[in-house]
């Protein structure tokens, strides 16, 4: 008679366990959810990886200070071979027209003629990408970019001649997807000459822009 109290007793009390236990658990679930769920939208980032091939070759114009002969246009071709990451070997070639001496303008004197100023030169530098970074355009596109240092050794061939030439200057590249790159530079090109007189260092400024394809 006893042992039947005790399972009639039993029997509300563990059903009011099992109804309060599911209570608890269900405010339990409740308090973790926010009061107020945001309606944010992810942004699909769209990025401009290089390609995974080291060759690049392109093409470029810009302007060349020639001392002493004016500002020319400047066209050429260059191809570079992307030994890691960060270091890269170039090879430029370019043309331009040489303009005219003050003298030449007065009508003084004619120092060269037509055929001797072609201006062409040609070298093979080594570039070092020291500020690796990132480009937004338009909140969906990221494009990767690099601020690199470079120099090197060429020749240039002006006036009849061919003269040694340092070249050094830094450039910007944005890789527009992962085959197209968008350069812009800056450089300096030092070579001796001696056609006005004195043998004297010529510093000839280049500022240009291209584009180059990755393959």
């Amino acid at each position: 008679m006893e042992t039947r109290s005790q399972r009639i007793f039993l029997k509300p009390v563990l059903a009011l366990l099992l109804v309060v236990s599911s209570v608890m658990s269900n405010v339990s679930q409740a308090q973790d959810r926010p009061l107020i769920e945001p309606d944010v939208e992810p942004i699909v980032i769209k990025e401009a990886l290089i390609d995974s091939e080291n060759f690049e070759v392109g093409v470029f114009f810009g302007s060349i200070n020639i001392e002493d002969f004016e500002s020319s246009l400047l066209y050429g071709a260059r191809i570079a071979y992307h030994l890691s990451e960060d270091i890269f070997f170039e090879a430029n070639y370019a043309v331009a027209d040489a303009g005219e001496t003050s003298a030449e303008q007065l009508g003084q004197v004619q120092i060269l003629t037509n055929d001797q100023r072609d201006y062409t030169f040609y070298n093979v530098n080594v570039a070092y990408n020291i500020l690796p970074g990132q480009a937004y355009f338009a909140r969906r596109y990221t494009f990767n970019t690099n601020f690199y240092l470079i120099t090197g050794l060429g020749a240039t061939e002006f006036a009849d001649d061919n003269r040694l030439t340092i070249n050094y200057g830094a450039g910007y590249q944005v890789l527009l997807n992962d085959a197209f790159a968008w350069h812009v530079s800056a450089r300096q090109h030092l070579y001796k000459i001696d056609l006005l007189g004195d043998e004297k260092i010529s510093v000839n400024t280049e500022v240009s822009t291209g584009i180059s394809i990755f393959f």
